[in-house]
């Protein structure tokens, strides 16, 4: 293989300098005052060498690479979660391409669970900066509050906490959207509503519960394993009086419909659910689910619009979009049976 072309080539190629090549590839040339005629010449010597700059050695010069990462925690492409996150990477990379920026996706973390500690120092200082998705553990959250805190812009898709410092990110208006579907339980007669989470609280499902909460305070919650959500619990909520169930995932959506197809109990006809957000399990949400859907390919381009704003020290750093509600068919009036007397 050929070795790579350098800028001193270039210079002598054009006959010019290496500092004027350095100031042409940094658009420096109007305040060098470089004219149009020494300016092509450098740029017909890049084309004709083939030379490609080292992104960091621009960077170091104070010079900007264009070039921005993607890490995600979780793999993507596998079709267990392909369907939920390609709309977050579809919208990434056409604000990407419509504001000129290239992307670089971390893909070499090794085991069960990626870490962006494993992208090097290196790699990481071929980028601007950096998008992630995905859910951090504790550890991963110190890492990455060290490496903010060190100079390297991140954002995140989802509101996330880090120890000591503040992260940008892009999110979606959970609080809002369960507030919404919480209030047309109420205005369909619901009294007795139960919300349904996992045993794990992440950000937004606390933006969940905390709109649940406001717009029905007399609501009970309750975070179950999907093992336990069987016969006898939904017995036990029936019989004191829940007629209403906004479910956190579609997996216990899922679980709760088989569980009441077992029961010859249907839906709204017996009692009335609904999901606060998309499927994220990689099975295709009902259509019938009365439910919201977050706007993922929106917040995937406005994660590259705060990273850019992160760039160029404006302070809008953080940016909320609105969910859209699905009225769907599991939603009715709350049931008048001797079931819920």
């Amino acid at each position: 293989m050929a070795p790579r072309p350098t800028q001193k080539q270039v210079a002598q190629k054009a006959g010019v300098s290496q500092t004027v090549v350095s100031q042409v590839l940094n658009g420096q040339t109007n305040e060098a005052r470089i004219n149009p005629e020494t300016r092509a010449r450098v740029q017909e010597a890049i084309q004709a060498l083939g030379y490609v700059p080292n992104a960091a050695a621009r960077r170091l010069v104070g010079g900007s690479s264009s070039l921005i990462g993607v890490f995600t925690y979780e793999a993507v492409f596998p079709s267990s979660t392909r369907d939920f996150y390609t709309p977050f990477l579809e919208g990434i990379e056409k604000e990407a391409s419509a504001t000129r920026l290239d992307l670089l996706l971390y893909t070499s973390a090794s085991g069960e669970r990626r870490s962006f500690q494993t992208c090097t120092r290196e790699r990481r200082s071929l980028t601007d900066g950096t998008i992630l998705l995905g859910n951090p553990r504790a550890q991963d959250r110190q890492e990455l509050s060290e490496i903010v805190q060190s100079g390297h812009p991140l954002v995140f898709i989802g509101r996330r906490e880090l120890p000591d410092t503040t992260v940008a990110c892009v999110e979606a208006d959970y609080l809002t959207a369960t507030a919404q579907l919480t209030r047309r339980f109420i205005e369909a007669g619901h009294r007795n509503l139960l919300y349904l989470g996992a045993t794990e609280q992440l950000e937004s499902a606390l933006d969940r519960e905390h709109g649940f909460h406001l717009t029905a305070p007399a609501g009970s919650l309750q975070r179950i394993a999907t093992g336990d959500l069987n016969c006898e619990f939904l017995s036990q909520q029936l019989e004191r009086g829940i007629t209403g169930f906004l479910i956190e995932n579609d997996q216990l959506m899922r679980v709760l419909l088989d569980v009441a197809s077992g029961m010859n109990l249907r839906l709204p006809d017996d009692f009335s659910a609904a999901v606060l957000g998309d499927a994220i399990t990689g099975q295709p949400g009902d259509a019938h689910w009365t439910r919201f859907e977050i706007p993922r390919e929106k917040m995937g381009r406005g994660a590259v619009k705060v990273l850019q704003n992160l760039l160029c020290g404006r302070r809008e750093t953080h940016q909320s979009y609105p969910c859209l509600v699905i009225e769907g068919r599991t939603l009715g009036r709350r049931p008048d049976t001797g079931l819920h007397r």
